[in-house]
């Protein structure tokens, strides 16, 4: 959601010269340039100053985070910036995920931040890079302001459920769905819907130690598909 200018109160603070210059070139950017311009900005060089100087560019990625979050309708599940043929549009999201990141870790007055029903939205994403820029980007949020937890009642509540879902896990051989049954050439009907991580450990023999056994721990993660296999 674009930040409501009505309830804005108008900053009387310096804009940093530097800071004013990419504001402009930014709120000019086609899509292309946009970001090959995000792309340029690994580390933050520029000033600090409030957020409301940058209203006009974040309503800019505001429009991106929207069309990324579309579905083709409202019983399909994949996100447009999941679809083949838009790879432009999850270049651009990733690029933006990053600039707000280093955005919000440098500037003033984080609550006036709007899109955060977008961000939602991009945690049910296939693409664990998206993901994970979203993931990073909350990050920033909690440890430099109290803005998620200044929220609505509704999005805070969407937040915490979208996380709780990204933390859970399948239960393992505790709850009778181990490695043997994840190996089996078994109808994906007969996986449980919520098998999507797979922890296992094995010890290997390090031959350069005399036979000595050491302990290899590996945890892997494959998020799956009710068209795909764990």
């Amino acid at each position: 959601m674009k930040i409501d200018r009505n309830k804005l109160k108008k900053s009387t603070t310096e804009v940093p010269a530097d800071c004013r210059a990419l504001i402009e070139k930014l709120k000019i950017a086609t899509e292309e340039t946009l970001l090959e311009e995000l792309r340029a900005v690994k580390a933050w060089s520029y000033g600090k100053c409030e957020l409301y100087h940058w209203s006009d560019v974040l309503d800019k990625f505001d429009e991106v985070l929207e069309r990324a979050c579309k579905k083709e309708g409202e019983k399909k599940w994949m996100l447009s910036c999941d679809r083949s043929g838009e790879e432009q549009l999850k270049d651009l999201l990733l690029v933006i995920l990053h600039f707000t990141s280093l955005l919000i870790e440098h500037s003033f007055s984080r609550h006036l931040y709007n899109s955060m029903e977008h961000l939602t939205c991009l945690l049910s994403s296939s693409d664990m890079t998206v993901v994970l820029a979203v993931l990073n980007l909350l990050y920033v949020f909690s440890k430099r302001s109290n803005h998620i937890t200044r929220l609505s009642s509704d999005k805070k509540q969407g937040l915490i459920v979208r996380l709780t879902h990204l933390a859970e896990s399948w239960g393992g051989k505790d709850n009778g769905f181990g490695l043997s049954e994840c190996c089996s050439n078994d109808p994906i009907s007969n996986f449980p819907t919520s098998a999507t991580t797979l922890h296992f450990e094995f010890y290997v023999d390090n031959k350069e130690d005399k036979g000595k056994k050491n302990k290899l721990v590996i945890s892997v993660n494959k998020i799956t598909t009710k068209s795909s296999k764990p």
